[in-house]
């Protein structure tokens, strides 16, 4: 197990170390960050819409009449339905930051360039108009990409030094307005040539053709049941030598789950089932006390240790592990590089994905609704929100209890260790 351990630090931390700091991928995570009050906010309107209590139901019915869901529904789609609008901005704007560019400039030209590659739908009053189709969640992918050609192309511009030249004395931010006219006409321009020539292909819009030949292929592979359990390893692995890994794997797979949330959302809406299992919330449901669902191990602490040491880890370890905080108990006990509770560590997850995949899939959980809500909520309540019923909180429940069964017998080794070597302290 320590060979294991040293490999793990050798390959993986370097790999870690190029992930963290690349430009690329570190826009496109902190733009979904940036992302994320908005999306919570969305969430709070459509629980508001959506609690499922009949009483409540009844109650805003007769409170704000029977169309009253028609004024969350407002909020709702403001939100969701236009998340690649948001993306192709903030895409732009944060990979603009990590190379110091005029971040406003490139962003709005990100989502100029995005809406004018975005097909149009007819209506009889007002002609040609942009539909929500692509806007939400199916242009996500789309979105991103416009946004990185977007910095590509407004970069090369500024290294070059094609730029329009202002006189002396004007002031700074003037010049960098009229620094963006060029590569901002060439961009627009190269997205309407783009727009002009895909009408021409079998595809009829470069929407269609990303998501086709990109996007549903890697997002079956990303929200599959197997690419669920590649997710939770990638980021047990990393934390098991140290790196903080949950932002970093999430940040690359989000697009994908937050395409499904949307779906879900919009079937709630409609009144018919919800399509998918994974998405985000299916995760956070999962991380119950933080990498590893280290809560099933602080209840397994709280009952069967009786080394002093590891009583004192758990009992400080609580309160922060009730809201997905376990660096006391991963650093405290040790988890990290621990060879020998690494291995529940890592199995726990893969484990708690099984159950909660199938419970779901054959029905006997329900499935995520697609609110968002922040990490830190607690377990059982997270499992509430997450499915919209008590099936969310008793799988979380079952789960917890079996990430402590498996805890126990590893625990047991450490604590047994820990409590001959504090007698025998004792007796010196």
């Amino acid at each position: 197990m320590n060979r294991l351990i040293s490999i793990l630090e050798e390959k993986l931390v370097p790999v870690a170390a190029w992930i963290e700091q690349n430009k690329y991928i570190n826009g496109i995570r902190r733009a979904f960050i940036m992302l994320m009050p908005l999306l919570m906010i969305g969430s709070l309107f459509l629980m508001i819409q959506a609690f499922p209590l009949p009483a409540y139901q009844r109650g805003m019915a007769s409170l704000l009449g029977e169309n009253w869901k028609d004024i969350f529904d407002i909020p709702v789609n403001t939100t969701f339905s236009m998340l690649a609008v948001y993306i192709s901005f903030l895409v732009a704007q944060q990979l603009a930051k990590q190379f110091d560019l005029d971040s406003i400039a490139v962003g709005l030209l990100s989502m100029a360039s995005f809406l004018i590659l975005t097909p149009l739908g007819k209506t009889a009053e007002f002609g040609n108009v942009i539909t929500f189709e692509w806007l939400g969640s199916k242009g996500m992918f789309i979105a991103m990409l416009i946004g990185v050609a977007t910095v590509i192309i407004f970069r090369f511009f500024i290294q070059k030094n094609i730029l329009v030249k202002m006189p002396e004395g004007v002031p700074p931010e003037v010049i960098r307005s009229f620094e963006a006219l060029i590569p901002g006409a060439v961009i627009l321009t190269l997205a309407l040539l783009l727009r002009v020539g895909m009408e021409h292909t079998s595809f009829g819009t470069i929407h269609d053709f990303v998501y086709k030949v990109l996007a549903v292929p890697l997002k079956s592979l990303g929200t599959s049941y197997i690419g669920s359990m590649f997710t939770v390893l990638a980021i047990s692995v990393l934390w098991s030598v140290g790196i903080n890994s949950g932002s970093m794997v999430n940040g690359i797979v989000r697009p994908f789950w937050l395409e499904n949330q949307v779906e879900n959302i919009a079937a709630m809406q409609a009144g018919q089932p919800l399509p998918h299992v994974i998405t985000e919330q299916f995760f956070d449901m999962i991380w119950m006390g933080g990498a590893g669902a280290t809560l099933s191990l602080l209840l397994a602490i709280i009952i069967f240790a009786k080394s002093k040491h590891i009583r004192a880890v758990g009992e400080i370890g609580a309160v922060p592990g009730l809201f997905n905080i376990n660096e006391p108990v991963l650093f405290g006990l040790p988890i990290i590089l621990n060879p020998i509770m690494l291995i529940p560590f890592n199995i726990i997850p893969l484990v708690m994905v099984t159950t909660q995949y199938i419970a779901m899939t054959i029905g006997i959980v329900s499935r995520p609704i697609g609110i968002a809500f922040p990490w830190p909520t607690p377990a059982v309540i997270s499992g509430f929100l997450t499915v919209g019923d008590i099936s969310g909180s008793i799988m979380q429940i079952v789960n917890l209890i079996i990430g402590a069964m498996i805890y126990l017998p590893f625990l047991r080794i450490l604590d047994k260790a820990a409590k001959k070597e504090e007698e025998t302290n004792s007796e010196e």
